[in-house]
């Protein structure tokens, strides 16, 4: 796919981070009710897929279970079966897995898919199933992700999924790194490795150098996590979408 050829709605619609969530309202993130929220509202969702113990796929952002389930737990040693018994955010909303997700939004919403990696992780077997579920859905998605490698992936093994890669600055995403990883990831965001089709970035760090090299390479900018009027006004000054948390700042 060229990247004149990408889905309009991908620079057009804006996206709710994690799903239309507000959980002093009863809706937590990455649940089944932020998704129909909006679905309701007609936004794009942006959620978080993991590979659990038994490697399936579930939607849950974080590595363990103590901030959204009040419980010890680490999402790749536990089954799908466990882990949708997990309530989030002590509400009645259950953990999803991806195939719900799926199921539940059925293209009526453009999805934005991160693939989530753990340190020391092998690349492969949940990008492979996700690309496997999502070979005939019915809807518009993409996918994208902070670690280079997993776009990697998508370009040799799915080149037909639009793939995008998430970056913020680079002191931050190379803190604790040594000086010979360093220099890979900045090459590799610098340069594009995976040639992605879009760049979401920290909307905190805009603009950047990342952001100006990925202009010049032609791709669209989305920016996260838009969440305050002003970094809507950073967003609109400096990107071509945003994927947002505020209601208020998706006008």
């Amino acid at each position: 796919m060229s990247r004149t050829d990408l889905p309009k709605w991908l620079t057009k619609t804006p996206v709710a981070h994690r799903g239309l969530h507000d959980i002093a309202r009863g809706v937590p993130e990455n649940s089944r009710l932020a998704f129909q929220k909006a679905i309701e509202a007609g936004y794009a969702i942006e959620t978080d897929v993991r590979i659990t113990g038994d490697g399936q796929v579930v939607v849950f952002h974080d590595a363990d279970l103590t901030r959204l389930c009040g419980r010890d737990g680490i999402v790749a040693r536990m089954t799908l079966a466990e882990l949708k018994a997990q309530k989030l955010l002590g509400t009645a909303e259950t953990v999803p897995s991806f195939r719900d997700l799926l199921d539940q939004v059925q293209g009526h919403v453009p999805l934005v898919v991160e693939i989530k990696k753990d340190k020391g992780q092998e690349i492969g077997p949940l990008e492979t199933s996700v690309a496997r579920m999502l070979q005939h859905y019915p809807g518009p998605f993409v996918v994208q992700s902070f670690n280079p490698r997993t776009v990697k992936w998508f370009q040799k093994h799915a080149p037909e999924i639009v793939r995008g890669q998430i970056a913020t600055d680079l002191a931050n995403m190379t803190r604790g790194l040594n000086w010979f990883t360093r220099m890979q990831l900045k090459r590799a965001l610098m340069n594009g490795y995976g040639d992605p089709d879009f760049l979401a970035y920290d909307v905190r760090d805009l603009p950047s150098e990342i952001t100006a090299a990925a202009r010049r390479r032609g791709l669209p900018l989305l920016s996260w996590t838009v969440r305050t009027p002003a970094e809507r006004a950073r967003a609109a000054a400096h990107a071509d979408n945003v994927i947002f948390e505020e209601l208020s700042t998706a006008a």
